[in-house]
């Protein structure tokens, strides 16, 4: 079972929260006060129990914009949420879903627009580094640590704020996270294994790539592995070697800048990126001193697209496609292990779920395996257009509130979509398959994890490692944050023109990839990349001299 108390001993402290009890006289009496929503409410005394009748708010309807498929049952959650609180909150939730392969320009073009929501989901790897420079959400600072918001001042440590302000000190984002990563896997058909004589679970790439030879020659029409066309293979065969302080990747606009610093790691030396001339590559220390060496997983890709869909880039919901017997096994993420193997189960007869970890130091659960920045991955952000940026922050605040409010949301409605088993974990009922919400994107909280009582004992552990604060560490840079504001219109450009080539990168479809890339580098160059890449170097030195590290 895994006790979230130790990673809560690292920084995820919690606040007690304080309840204020109204004092009544011996008359009836009514007053008008504002409420911290900014709403005017009346507050009736009765004189038999003396305790205060506040009215409810105005009734709002708060739009919100996520990506995903829509849970079947999501009406009857609000509908449950909504009886609650009506003599409360009295609001009401409008939720729009994407596609996720549509949610990031979707989400720029309403910004751009000015079309009113409320609330959306954004993240580093959408649209966040850009939108936040622009002022284009509002700022969430005075909500956490805030009496008047105690849902949010006890789930949201002040630590736990603080690592996710961004570069100009401010918190912009309601941030979503269980364990500081979300280990990476692949989901393997444990019975198509089984089948084909493999008598243990895959436990190396080599065994993997067995694996996918026997489903290619004996299962006509499955592949052997399912990928979403806009993340490809992701972090399959991602390079493990030991770490380098002196060379540090950033990832900007989906581009990896390698910041490379002086052996005291004070002084930014050079910035180097991928398709610079080799002399450019030479200056950095083994095995990061040539474009082939640093990038060993592009050949990798490129073999084993044989693997994939044909159609790779086209492919929206590689889950569904693996769920309906189509593929022999997907990428996915452990924290989805329990309702994936309870789906797949009740939707292919026989058909059973297991799941290989892809890193190797991370599989032997080894500590200090996992870098991280203590950041969530993902968050909420309001827009600032926003007219109702109080009342949604008071949503939350309810949500936060207590684990029956969190778990009607991230789990459904108990007893007809899950039962608690103990204080921490939960079973899921048949109808949960009516009600899978994307969690990550709006209820995850370190101090409100639940646990599947069905996970297998191998599961199980992986989650307590995940929990474990030995298991994390921070590497040099892990807190620096770019600021997009002096390079704009560059960022915008080199990002638009990269996309493209780094989606079929993903999808292993470029096997000359050396040259192509150097091509590209040149394109990318014409239109801001150096510009980029000196501010860039210039706000690391800032940092650095800053006495950051």
């Amino acid at each position: 079972m895994v006790k979230m108390n130790r990673i809560s001993a690292l920084l995820l402290s919690t606040a007690l929260v304080t309840t204020l009890a109204a004092c009544g006289n011996n008359s009836n009496s009514s007053s008008t006060a504002v409420d911290p929503t900014g709403t005017p409410t009346t507050t009736t005394t009765d004189n038999n129990n003396q305790e205060p009748k506040a009215e409810p708010p105005k009734a709002v309807t708060l739009k919100g914009m996520l990506f995903g498929d829509q849970p079947k049952d999501l009406s009857l959650v609000l509908d449950e949420f909504e009886n609650r609180t009506k003599d409360t909150l009295n609001t009401k939730i409008d939720i729009s879903w994407n596609a996720p392969a549509d949610h990031k320009q979707k989400v720029k073009l309403m910004m751009a627009a000015g079309e009113e929501v409320d609330f959306v989901f954004d993240a580093d790897f959408q649209n966040l580094r850009e939108l936040v420079p622009q002022g284009a959400y509002a700022q969430l600072d005075k909500y956490f640590n805030n009496d008047e918001y105690p849902g949010l001042k006890a789930a949201f440590s002040e630590e736990f704020i603080e690592m996710n302000k961004r570069y100009d000190d401010h918190l912009y984002t309601i941030p979503f996270t269980q364990y500081f990563y979300d280990i990476p896997v692949i989901y393997i058909r444990k019975d198509l294994r089984e089948k084909h004589g493999f008598t243990s679970p895959i436990s190396s790439y080599d065994e993997l790539q067995q694996y996918y030879d026997k489903i290619l020659s004996s299962e006509s029409g499955v592949t052997p592995l399912a990928l979403r066309g806009t993340s490809g293979f992701q972090e399959i065969w991602a390079p493990e070697r030991p770490e380098m302080d002196t060379v540090r990747p950033i990832t900007l606009g989906g581009i990896v800048y390698f910041v490379h610093l002086s052996d005291d790691l004070k002084t930014v030396q050079n910035v180097v990126v991928a398709g610079d001339p080799a002399e450019n590559w030479a200056t950095l220390p083994e095995p990061m001193n040539t474009l082939k060496s640093a990038f060993p997983q592009y050949d990798k890709w490129a073999e084993w697209n044989k693997y994939l869909e044909k159609d790779i880039l086209s492919q929206k919901d590689h889950k569904a496609y693996f769920m309906s017997g189509k593929a022999a096994s997907y990428y996915g993420t452990i924290s989805s292990y329990a309702a994936d193997k309870k789906l797949l189960q009740e939707t292919i007869a026989g058909a059973d779920l297991e799941f290989f970890v892809l890193k190797e130091r991370i599989r032997n659960m080894e500590p200090k395996a996992i870098a991280t920045n203590y950041k969530a991955n993902n968050s909420i952000a309001i827009p600032v257009s926003s007219k109702n940026i109080d009342r949604t922050m008071k949503f939350f605040d309810w949500l936060f509130q207590s684990r029956e409010n969190h778990d009607l949301f991230e789990l459904g409605i108990e007893g007809t979509h899950w039962e608690a088993v103990g204080e921490d974990q939960y079973k899921l009922l048949d109808a949960s398959n009516n009600y899978m919400f994307p969690g990550y994107e709006f209820t995850w909280n370190p101090t409100m994890i639940r646990t599947s009582a069905d996970l297998d004992e191998t599961a199980k552990k992986y989650l307590d490692y995940s929990a474990e604060a030995d298991t994390y560490y921070a590497p040099v840079l892990a807190r620096f944050a770019f600021d997009t504001s002096n390079v704009k219109g560059e960022f915008a450009n080199v990002q638009s023109k990269a996309d493209p080539f780094i989606q079929t990168l993903k999808a292993g479809q470029i096997k000359d990839w050396e040259t192509q890339i150097q091509a590209l580098n040149k394109e990318l160059k014409a239109i801001g990349l150096d510009t980029i890449r000196q501010e860039l170097q210039k706000q690391v030195q800032a940092y650095l001299d800053a006495g950051g590290k």
